[in-house]
């Protein structure tokens, strides 16, 4: 049977959550039942997720607009270029009727790929649902703060020190990855749903001044669906007011990443990405 999840995404900046989602719909063993966006103009963010799953010719259930402030105060980082190869966003319907934090807060698996704006208020809910959240956040090389994490301090240390169980990859261990030229040349080839892909990329490369991208969000799509490629270690996760991410291992309801196998998870992400481009019913 496959796992409903609910995804929590800031789609349009970095391309790696449009990544995410098509690696989503490449993979049977994963049912999407809703998405929340979060951070910034979540309205857009949110039809912008309604086009491509209709270029993938996919029905998810609801697609919410989530908080568009930080918990935290800080501002937004908003680079502009989002939706901007996507004419006509407006005329996208979404459902602003529906409760964000209520869907992820019923949610039993909530995959969130954003600041962790949204979660907080999920995981502070009353009675709520989440027993399985999959995070991209954090860099447990203690380098630096990593975006999802420092953009809102104050949601990713309530979510970290909830207990609720979570399953993290960080910066450490994504960064180890790289989509370039032949992927984005293999996805532009796969119909509709893989030029729609492609043009995001190179979109984003073009902002970054680079000829690849770091697939963060959909490696951690893969610790769902292909855990074995994985090493993890358990403990805890704390955050500090900078951001940084601290883990220490032992007892505790967080696992994180220590490990990856690099060219596997790699070829998995893209053979997913191209499942849902080839499977796209129009």
């Amino acid at each position: 049977m496959a796992t409903s999840l609910t995804l929590d995404t800031d789609i349009g900046s970095d391309v790696d959550d449009v990544l995410a989602l098509a690696a989503i719909f490449g993979s049977p063993e994963l049912d999407l039942a809703a998405v929340t966006t979060v951070y910034g103009d979540t309205l857009l963010r949110a039809r912008m997720v309604r086009r491509v799953t209709g270029t993938a010719g996919r029905e998810p259930g609801p697609i919410v607009p989530g908080r568009a402030a930080t918990r935290s105060g800080r501002e937004v980082w908003w680079p502009g270029h989002e939706g901007a190869l996507l004419a006509g966003l407006d005329q996208e319907e979404i459902d602003s009727e529906a409760d964000p934090i209520e869907l992820l807060a019923s949610s039993p698996t909530v995959v969130a790929i954003g600041p962790l704006t949204n979660v907080a208020e999920a995981v502070e809910r009353q009675g709520h649902a989440i027993a399985n959240l999959c995070v991209m956040g954090g860099d447990f090389s203690r380098t630096e703060p990593e975006h999802n994490i420092k953009c809102d301090v104050d949601a990713a240390a309530a979510v970290f020190g909830s207990g609720v169980p979570a399953t993290v990859i960080g910066l450490d261990q994504t960064t180890r990855l790289r989509l370039g030229g032949s992927v984005v040349a293999a996805v532009e080839a796969a119909g509709p749903l893989g030029q729609l892909l492609a043009a995001e990329m190179r979109q984003f490369w073009k902002f970054t001044a680079e000829d690849s991208n770091v697939p963060h969000d959909p490696a951690a799509v893969l610790t769902l669906t292909d855990p074995e490629l994985f090493t993890f270690g358990t403990g805890r996760i704390a955050v500090d007011p900078a951001g940084f991410t601290r883990f220490t291992p032992g007892d505790g309801p967080h696992r994180i990443v220590t490990d990856l196998d690099t060219g596997q998870v790699a070829r998995r992400i893209v053979d997913r990405i191209l499942a849902a481009c080839e499977g796209a019913r129009p």
